[in-house]
């Protein structure tokens, strides 16, 4: 090797490092000759020297060969990587022995059941190298399968192999009954024992929901499986290995819900110590040693996490593929990324490692990997290997999974690919943006590639290929991917563009026969004449209908990348609004328009592992992955200085309180470094190196010292300007100092070691003032002002501390639990602190109502490692695993508040309420500022109104009770009134007083002055929705029956009941003026109604699902729809016509109301409610100067070539 490297110009390691991304260090420890390096190692350095890759791998093998021929070593790896371990890997499984004995007891009493856990809490290990070789010594027959893409197919092949039998004649017997795969269970026992019995494994289970397509072979396998375990002469029974995110599915079964009634074993977080013997017990087999400080920090950064093992495996495999000398050392894991990023590192890697081709024929190839979840994280999809066919030379596609399968990222058996497992989806910052970067084209390829494959499958029966909108949709995504389908996609395109083109050409003989009929000389010369205007007009419509095309592409483009690129989605609306300002190209406008902006700032890095700001936030700066400090202007979003590195990473940076200085860590393969520069002149001004570095670093207010951490437990203090160094030593076992902050005031220093409480000094003398309870503390941070200190932990999540009497602590707030760890936090600003989870999602907390203002996933599922706050609380930066720093301001957009679905809305011309699953009515003003928040209730409220004076308001609750609000006071106004509902309430009204109120609970229920009203039971009295006219003289209720009853208040009597004929009615309104009733129908219609005599005045059709919204703005000119169908349309009353089509939920909307300056809001599921306008002229303005660019030229080639030249801004 280091003759390869002087043939190559002796290139220095460094620059070898440069160019195949492995350390410096790691690459002259291969060439040194102690130990032969990993072939991932040696192939890195052959490619940075220009060596021949294959001749080289061959040489590698053929020297592990001759070691393991002289030593006798067992190459064989002690941790698996992110591979599951199978039944002949049971003397490598430990740590479950516990959760395996609990599930043999629950197996032993009974047939049925359920393993269910987070994904990456090792579900599969335990079935398959814990209860299976547990299971071997009772000599019962055992059967373990995955369901895939069709679940009874895949059981018949291996029950057919275990009998004999063909697959096919048993996938027909399956499908014929239930009970038939009890009995065939029951055959393959005759062989047996008398009493043994067959132990049936569904491991992955969640694929019946994802991967099969056919709701009818779903359900016709669970009922055999539950069949073949409930009826005890099978001897049969059934494990099903489950996600829990999936256990709702499950849930809308009943033949599941049956069965999985108490037989669930919820596969629990490790502990501390089972998790100690997954790192050391594999080791001392294989007889190596394992440093403390190796185990400590892994069980620091994974503590109990639901989802943390593959992660701990994979960096214990990179690790022992590092090892040094027979131990596994904590350099060693620092050097492969540990457990938050040794999967990254290895993905990255091994990406970075390819050429062109290749890396294009990886991304194709993950891709099909992935099932694209809907409402459920993404999960892995195994595919045949011939789906890869056509999407890159065979050579190609057989060099990257090599490569892939080496690294375990990737699983091949026989003809099968599949990722290695499910940690690779959230842990791979590249792949969950190739996930999220073009969400809807991959659903229009995946929607095509098991079109394909059912074409395929029905021996390509013409009947089964794409027609009319489908085949369009497909062939447009195509032409923007030409290199994307495979071989079978390319045909099943070419079968529908052939019978499109036969249909075409049938039409067109069609036509030539009846022209033929037309023979009459003067016949002809008329249409000579009316040809020659005609071909003229169809010139002029052809071009025409050409722009009309170009502009609805454009703005389905738009809606599509308004989330994962929102500058781009708004160019592309400009450009189709001025081409074409229909009611597509208007929505799409104004629909991002309305898309809560964000700036992205590129680092160039792998990850940023650090951020802070500077006092007034006018400069960011980031420590990141290839050992450089940036200095970023947010204003101006660009690069303003740069500091670069002397390898590793950084992994802290901080200010002085003035922004003067700037410090920062960065921990290297042969230690640390502490750097302090002055920012107004770019000049370093002092460097220290640090032997045994941590992570941990703060800089005084004042700036004049460096406090550091290290991985013994040390903690010094240096002042750079005279180089005193005054380190602080650590009675006990060497801890790692995870994190430390000090006070505003520079008087406190606060630290926290790797499994101690966090501890209060004297910054001046040291001296220790107090211990926070609090434990698996890995985050500290001070407001900016006062002495207010945050802590994250694992377990404890997010709590806020006073620290004003710095020896007597007080516990000054604690954020609710989440189902999620939180990984980072900010410094609490003003009331906020942003929590970022191990999901990746940013949650922005208000602290003293301890409850989350606004969501935020800007880092798609992959972690985000550092956020920061500015001091003002209007700028929120995030930064992770990736090159991408995210900026956000303002950090609250407007009417962030709810997290849980929002369902109903109220306005008038002061005040915007809304109502939510959180129980809480919330009050906004007409900018969309939270003013108030109405407490109390005692379960989700599903209604809101506001009195036509605005002076009351009224909250229903799911529980049949109304709470009336004196709307200027912010307090109760009366009794609550409770009543005994018939079934769920779903709408609450009041009339322009206040003296009534309405309320719909499958019956309508009205009160007068807080008496309840009786009501005519020969009248129809089923009510999904009540309205009162503006004037309060009537009050009109819509059934599930889809009847509409107007009662006339004026004489307490049921006037008129209209059969809607929409099915049933979920909404109804009240123009202003009192004359129009509009209803929200299930069968995808709005029906206008006359209330003077209950005639139909106009149909609104255009929802492709049920309607569940409907609101008048205050004028009376326009009404808006909205539903499941996640879209609002908006409708011009007089003409009935469409005028926009508004996006931008994700989920169903379920409350629409227009607010005083004509804006419309809408509330969904996914807790958001958004604001529209109608302005075009101020949202291209608006978006033109936010943005402050114009189309690339890379642009309009991809998404239209023949957009015009004209400037889009």
């Amino acid at each position: 090797m280091r003759r390869l490297r002087r043939g190559a110009g002796n290139p220095g390691y460094r620059e070898l490092a440069r160019r195949v991304h492995y350390s410096a260090t790691t690459l002259a420890e291969a060439a040194a000759g102690n130990r032969l390096p990993t072939l991932a190692v040696t192939l890195a350095y052959v490619r940075g020297c220009g060596g021949d890759v294959t001749a080289w791998e061959a040489h590698w093998h053929s020297a592990a060969a001759e070691l393991d021929a002289v030593n006798g070593a067992d190459r064989r790896p002690p941790y698996l990587g992110l591979a599951v371990y199978a039944p002949q890997d049971a003397d490598r499984f430990f740590g479950r022995e516990r959760m395996l004995a609990v599930l043999v007891e629950r197996l032993g009493r009974q047939r049925f059941v359920a393993v269910v856990g987070a994904s990456g809490s090792g579900k599969s290990s335990l079935l398959r190298a814990g209860l299976l070789p547990s299971l071997a010594a009772d000599d019962r027959f055992t059967l373990l399968f995955t369901p895939g893409s069709h679940p009874l197919r895949e059981c018949a092949v291996r029950l057919g192999a275990e009998l004999g039998l063909a697959p096919g004649s048993l996938v027909a017997d399956l499908n014929d009954h239930q009970s038939n795969l009890g009995l065939a269970m029951r055959q393959l026992l005759l062989a047996r024992p008398p009493g043994s019995e067959a132990l049936l494994v569904v491991d992955q289970f969640e694929e019946v929901f994802t991967l099969c397509a056919d709701a009818g072979e779903r359900e016709r396998f669970i009922a055999a499986l539950a069949a073949a375990a409930s009826d005890a002469d099978n001897r049969v029974r059934v494990v099903l290995g489950l996600r829990a995110d999936f256990y709702a599915h499950c849930a809308r079964l009943p033949v599941l819900v049956e069965v999985l009634q108490d037989a669930q074993v919820m596969v629990k977080p490790m502990n501390a110590d089972e998790l100690r013997d997954v790192v050391t017990r594999p080791a001392t087999g294989a007889g190596l040693t394992v440093e403390d400080g190796l185990v400590a920090t892994i069980l620091a950064e994974a503590g109990e996490q639901p989802g943390a093992l593959p992660f701990v495996s994979h960096a214990l495999w990179e690790t022992w593929q590092n090892r040094s000398d027979g131990a596994l050392t904590l350099a060693d894991y620092h050097a492969r990324g540990g457990v938050r990023g040794a999967i990254a590192q290895t993905a990255e890697r091994e990406f970075d490692g390819f050429g062109p081709a290749e890396r294009q024929a990886a991304r194709r190839i993950f891709l099909r990997l992935i099932a694209l979840g809907d409402g459920t994280e993404d999960t892995r999809r195994p595919i045949d290997r011939a789906e890869l066919d056509g999407v890159a030379d065979p050579p190609v596609i057989a060099g990257v999974l090599d490569r892939l399968v080496e690294a375990r990222l990737v699983v091949l058996d026989e003809d099968t690919v599949e990722v290695a497992h499910e940690a690779l989806i959230r842990a791979w910052p590249r792949l969950n943006h190739w996930l999220t970067e073009d969400r809807a084209d991959l659903l229009v390829h995946r929607r095509l590639t098991e079109a394909a494959l059912i074409w395929d499958s029905l021996e390509r029966d013409q009947s089964a290929v794409y027609r009319g909108a489908q085949l369009a949709a497909a062939a447009a995504w195509a032409e923007r991917h030409p290199e994307e389908p495979n071989l079978l996609e390319q045909a099943f395109l070419r079968a529908g563009h052939e019978l499109r083109e036969a249909e075409e050409r049938t039409a067109r003989h069609q036509i030539r026969l009846l022209r033929r009929l037309l023979t009459a000389m003067a016949v002809l010369l008329v249409l000579a004449l009316v040809g020659g205007v005609a071909a003229i007009w169809r010139g002029v419509e052809a071009r025409n209908q050409q722009v009309i095309t170009l502009a609805r592409h454009l703005s389905g483009e738009s809606r599509l990348l308004s989330s994962s690129d929102p500058d781009l989605a708004a160019l592309l609306a400009i450009t189709a609004f001025r081409l074409n300002p229909d009611a597509d190209s208007r929505g799409s406008l104004l629909s991002a328009a309305a898309v809560p902006r964000r700036v992205e700032l590129d680092s160039g890095s792998s990850a940023v592992y650090h951020l802070a700001f500077n006092q007034d936030a006018t400069l960011l700066a980031s420590g990141d992955a290839s050992g450089n400090v940036i200095l970023w202007s947010p204003v101006t979003r660009t690069k303003v200085a740069a500091f670069p590195g002397r390898g590793g990473y950084i992994s802290r940076v901080a200010f002085s309180d003035d922004g003067t200085l700037l410090a920062a860590a960065s921990v290297t393969g042969a230690g640390g470094l502490i750097t302090v520069w002055d920012v107004p002149t770019r000049r370093k001004l002092a460097e220290r190196t640090v032997a045994i570095p941590s992570p941990a670093l703060a800089l005084s207010p004042d700036g004049a010292t460096v406090a550091v951490g290290a991985t013994n437990g040390d903690i010094a203090l240096w002042d750079w300007a005279r180089d005193s160094w005054a380190a602080h030593g650590h009675s006990g076992r060497p801890k790692q100092v995870r994190t430390l902050t000090f006070s505003p005031d520079g008087q406190l220093l606060v630290s926290v070691r790797v499994g101690e409480k966090p501890v209060v000094l004297n910054a001046t003398t040291f001296t220790k003032l107090a211990e926070l309870d609090a434990d698996e503390v890995h985050a500290l941070m001070f407001a900016p002002t006062g002495r207010t200190l945050a802590t994250a932990s694992y377990r404890g999540g997010v709590r806020l501390w006073d620290l004003d009497e710095p020896a007597a602590p007080k516990l000054a707030a604690s954020l609710p639990a989440q189902p999620t760890y939180a990984w980072s936090i900010s410094a609490p600003v003003h009331g906020k602190i942003a929590v970022a989870d191990e999901n990746g999602t940013v949650n922005i907390w208000d602290t003293t109502r301890r409850e989350v203002l606004c969501t935020y996933q800007d880092r798609g599922l992959t972690e985000t490692v550092s956020l920061a706050l500015s001091r003002d609380g209007t700028t929120l930066a995030s930064s992770g695993f990736g090159r991408f720093i995210a900026l956000r301001t303002p950090v609250l957009p407007p009417f962030a508040g709810h997290a849980t679905p929002v369902n109903d809305l109220a306005a008038d011309g002061r005040t915007i309420a809304s109502a939510g699953d959180d129980g809480t009515v919330r009050l906004w003003d007409p900018g969309g500022r939270q003013v108030a928040v109405l407490p109390g209730h005692d379960d989700q409220l599903l209604g809101v109104a506001l009195s036509g004076n605005g002076r009351l308001l009224a909250a229903l609750a799911r529980d049949h009770a109304v709470t009336l609000w004196d709307v200027d006071a912010r307090r109760r106004h009366g009794s609550e009134i409770r009543f005994s509902g018939f079934g769920a309430s779903t709408d609450v009204a009041l009339d322009t007083t206040g003296d009534r109120i309405a309320v719909a609970s499958l019956y309508r229920f009205l009160w007068h002055r807080g008496i309840r009203v009786s009501l005519d039971p020969a009248v129809p009295r089923t009510a999904s929705a009540v309205a009162f006219s503006p004037d309060g003289r009537l009050l009109v209720s819509a059934s599930p029956t889809g009847r509409l009853v107007i009662r006339d208040l004026t004489t307490s009597e049921d006037g008129k009941v209209i059969e809607t004929g929409q099915g049933a009615l979920q909404d109804v309104a009240i123009s202003p003026d009192g004359r129009l009733a509009a209803t929200a129908g299930a069968d995808r219609t709005v029906k206008l109604w006359s209330l003077s005599d209950g005639g139909l005045v106009a149909t609104l059709s255009g929802h492709s699902k049920s309607v569940s919204a409907v609101s008048f703005s205050r004028d009376g000119r326009r009404l808006a729809s909205a539903g499941e169908d996640q879209t609002v349309l908006v409708w011009d009353i007089r003409s009935g016509q469409r005028t926009e089509t508004l996006s931008g939920h994700q989920s169903a909307i379920r409350s629409l109301a227009f607010t005083a300056d004509g804006s419309l809001i809408a509330g969904a599921d996914d807790g958001r409610i958004i604001r529209w306008g109608f302005d075009t002229e101020a949202a291209v303005s608006a978006l033109c100067a936010a943005i402050g660019r114009d189309l690339t030229e890379r642009e309009r080639q991809e998404y239209g070539p023949s957009i015009p030249r004209e400037p889009t801004c």
